[in-house]
């Protein structure tokens, strides 16, 4: 359908003003990045091209996630008065704040030799400007390459090397000083097709992390594994794979004291058994089901057996709708020095809805218990061992395509979090709107390329993304 040269203008002055509005801190890479789609370029129809603009306004009703205890005017001298470590007088940082973002994303596609061995690169550049707490304005950069490659029709496989620099992910108040985290990734894994049923996949990845604050820095670390496993397909879709999995995890910023309390290292192995189970064209359920021993370098009286269980089940309704639940039961590290690691157990459901070509929307909820094993020189709890937390997270969120390219997205959560012990709660509510370009030579670039990684979605669990 042809366009009137009215609709040509206004669409070409959008273009031009969010590109305008939105690249100043990368107009480096959105300069080479339009000489690519360049015409030449894009008579190369085998090559897919994503060039993605955003702009959007965030408001955050609790960024440094304190927990709801105050402190009391006339102690405000007096010190820590909300028993959270590091704190002194904190009504400072209490405020709700508004951030506004601007962000470039882009990719492309480049196939080597043939369809099946391709070169994949993404990659994403941002800013964050905060109207109250502007020490913590910042820049996001990402980047992401993966080759994927094949030998006939037995082997096959993939490497991938990453990068992400983003703000520390706050977590209870204890710090109020802007930090940026620096995350590396690299993996590599083989896939041996030895029947139409049986294939062996052997992998190797490791990954790094660090921090710009000294404070944090005791959680600098780098990881290393490997893991092996053999997976049997059904002639109905259906899976089963059993394998073992070996990683080292060293943390070589930590002094003597830190090494006392948390160690400096440790290993873990698992024996794992992952299946997907196609009930029908509108069903999969899938399972993993893990233990891990996790050893200790010096603090061998720490070592212990931990579950890695993930049950999930997804449902298509109708073209349209989408469920998914999940179930999990898995360890994870967060950067508080009195915690050792903590114990998730969790319920999630998810429901997307296409309502037209143009629109759609996600809802989410999460029920959380979470048990936080302590430090035992720095427990403060009479059994001295663990501290129990529940969460409950409620997200929201929806996309309307009012032009070709040109979307409006909301995207939002609430949560709650409780702290048995003592019984303080934290509360935190962000909703975001944003205005969002995409420009693809071939329909669906932008979902093969998976770009939509970089958003870190508010309301949408990763099933979903």
């Amino acid at each position: 359908m042809q366009k009137t040269s009215k609709m040509k203008l206004r669409r070409r002055h959008s273009t031009l003003s969010i590109a305008h509005f939105s690249t100043r801190p990368g107009s480096w890479l959105v300069s080479g990045l339009l000489f690519a789609l360049s015409p030449s370029a894009y008579a190369a129809d085998t090559v897919e091209l994503v060039l993605q603009l955003e702009t959007s306004l965030t408001s955050d009703s609790n960024p440094f996630r304190f927990y709801e205890q105050t402190t009391k005017p006339d102690q405000s001298d007096q010190g820590d008065q909300t028993g959270l470590p590091g704190v002194a007088d904190d009504r400072q940082f209490r405020n709700r704040d508004s951030v506004t973002g601007t962000d470039v994303r882009a990719g492309a596609i480049i196939p080597i030799l043939s369809d099946r061995t391709r070169l994949i690169l993404t990659g994403s550049l941002g800013n964050r400007h905060y109207k109250n707490y502007k020490e913590l304005d910042h820049h996001l950069t990402a980047g992401d390459a993966t080759l994927q490659w094949a030998a006939g029709q037995i082997i096959n496989g993939q490497i991938t090397a990453g990068k992400e620099d983003r703000l520390f992910q706050y977590i209870n108040g204890s710090l109020t000083d802007k930090d940026i985290s620096h995350q590396k990734r690299a993996s590599a894994n083989v896939n041996f097709k030895l029947t139409d049923e049986w294939s062996l996949n052997v992998s190797l990845d490791r990954a790094g992390l660090s921090y710009d604050l000294p404070l944090n820095q005791l959680y600098n670390f780098d990881e290393r594994g490997r893991q092996l496993s053999g997976r049997y397909y059904s002639p109905t879709g259906s899976s089963v794979e059993v394998g073992t999995r070996l990683s080292e995890t060293n943390f070589p910023d930590r002094n003597e004291q830190d090494i006392a309390d948390l160690d400096k290292a440790y290993k873990e192995s698992e024996v794992f058994l992952d299946t997907e189970w196609r009930y029908s064209s509108k069903s999969v359920t899938s399972a993993h089901l893990g233990v891990i021993r996790r050893q200790y370098d010096v603090l061998t009286e720490r070592n212990t057996n931990l579950s890695n269980i993930l049950l999930r089940g997804t449902y298509h309704h109708s073209p349209k709708v989408r469920l998914d639940l999940q179930l999990w039961d898995r360890p994870f590290t967060i950067v508080d020095r009195t915690v050792v690691y903590v114990l998730s157990k969790a319920l999630r459901f998810d429901a997307q809805w296409k309502y037209s070509d143009k629109s759609q929307m996600n809802f989410s909820t999460l029920f959380q218990n979470s048990d936080n094993v302590l430090v035992p020189r720095l427990a403060t709890l009479a059994d001295g061992t663990s501290r129990k937390e529940k969460l409950i997270r409620v997200g929201l969120g929806g996309a309307y395509e009012f032009e070709r390219g040109f979307r409006l997205v909301l995207d939002s959560f609430y949560e709650k979090v409780q702290r048995e012990s003592d019984g303080v709660n934290l509360k935190q509510a962000v909703i975001k709107l944003g205005l969002e370009y995409t420009y693809e030579n071939l329909p669906g670039s932008n979902s093969r390329m998976g770009l939509k990684r970089y958003q870190h979605s508010l309301s949408a669990s990763d099933s979903l993304r």
